[in-house]
């Protein structure tokens, strides 16, 4: 996991937190909504981690293949 993404994740755990703690339904409601976009993040920054780590395995195995030669 990046450390983008675990700065999402623990974002979204401290924005869990305060919703446990708030007296008000609307706080809570704002503290859960915005712990799930942080939680959203997270999925994104891993997903384009896992993409950009297989487009670099994909550029490597390229430029590892001989090349012909005329």
């Amino acid at each position: 996991m990046s450390s983008y993404a675990r700065y999402c994740r623990d974002q979204a755990a401290e924005c869990a937190r305060r919703a446990r703690l708030a007296r008000s339904p609307e706080v809570v409601e704002r503290c859960r909504r915005l712990g799930l976009q942080w939680l959203k993040l997270a999925q994104k920054a891993e997903a384009s981690g896992r993409s950009s780590i297989v487009f670099a395995k994909q550029a490597t195995a390229a430029e590892a293949r001989p090349q012909a030669t005329a």
